[in-house]
């Protein structure tokens, strides 16, 4: 996104969104994620502006290759017999509470984007029940015509989904990585968001009213039942302390087959996948 005088910065917003106001972030068990991800401290505004801008001009490259792919299949005749399904696995936080990255259960980062194409998807439809990337799956399987043979998966083809009516359903999202000293957890049905984060409160948003998830509707000391019937699901799922310690007790094996704590830091980050004609290496610390 670049204009005709080449300015970067005339085209990004003149402010962030709900930057983090005063511990905000620790009271949602995201307060880590300032250590790693936040450019708070040492990055000037106009540094924070090219990053947004240069994120905003990869974005629209990449919508311009699907949109050669799109026109490819309009010039060859086989838009009505192609099956299109486009996703990606995070969204970016973009200075959104102060972070750039992802790594967090807030919607910035943890929605992605998604296209549904073909002859299957029905025209001026609108389809709100909850998909996620587990769906991702029976929909490949689902688009070639082939058989799934484990029916217990807990994904649906998105090509079904898209013909029938809107039906209650709840996504969920766990992380353990990054920015965290305990695993997070996240259940989404259509219109609530409910975040668990072992040994902290949960924050709950209500995304028709709060689509920012600024206000926690735990904090006010409403919605107790809801509350309830969303711990209740995900302890129906799995047990989050005891996957909590499993992944940790992961992790600190790892960190002894690498050589221990020190030995680690003093390596230093691998921190991004190498791009095109980049030599993969650790970075040091500091």
């Amino acid at each position: 996104m670049v204009n005709g005088t080449g300015d970067v910065r005339s085209c990004i917003r003149d402010d962030p969104p709900f930057r983090d106001k005063e511990g905000e972030l620790g009271r949602a068990g995201a307060g880590n994620s300032t250590c790693f991800f936040s450019f708070d401290k040492g990055v000037d505004e106009d540094t924070v502006r090219r990053v947004t801008a240069a994120y905003y001009g990869t974005a629209t490259y990449l919508d311009q290759q699907i949109g050669k792919v799109l026109s490819a299949l309009d010039e060859h005749g086989l838009t009505d017999s192609t099956r299109v399904f486009y996703s990606s696995d995070h969204g970016e936080c973009l200075d959104a509470r102060g972070l750039f990255g992802k790594f967090t259960l807030y919607d910035e980062a943890a929605a992605g984007p998604m296209i549904v194409a073909g002859p299957d998807v029905p025209e001026g439809k609108v389809v709100q029940t909850p998909v996620s990337l587990v769906d991702s799956f029976p929909t490949a399987i689902d688009c070639v015509g082939a058989k799934q043979v484990d029916e217990d998966l807990p994904g649906r083809s998105l090509w079904q989904i898209a013909q029938e009516d809107d039906s209650h359903r709840t996504v969920f999202s766990e992380y353990h990585a990054l920015g965290t000293e305990h695993g997070t957890y996240m259940l989404r049905n259509g219109r609530y968001k409910y975040n668990y984060y072992v040994g902290l409160t949960p924050p709950l948003f209500d995304l028709h009213e709060d689509s920012d998830e600024l206000n926690d509707l735990y904090e006010k000391g409403s919605h107790g039942s809801m509350l309830r019937d969303f711990e209740a699901e995900l302890r129906g799922l799995l047990d989050p302390e005891a996957v909590d310690e499993q992944a940790l007790a992961s992790q600190r094996a790892m960190v002894e087959a690498a050589g221990g704590r020190e030995a680690v830091i003093q390596r230093g980050a691998f921190d991004h996948s190498p791009t095109p004609g980049e030599k993969a290496a650790f970075r040091p610390h500091g």
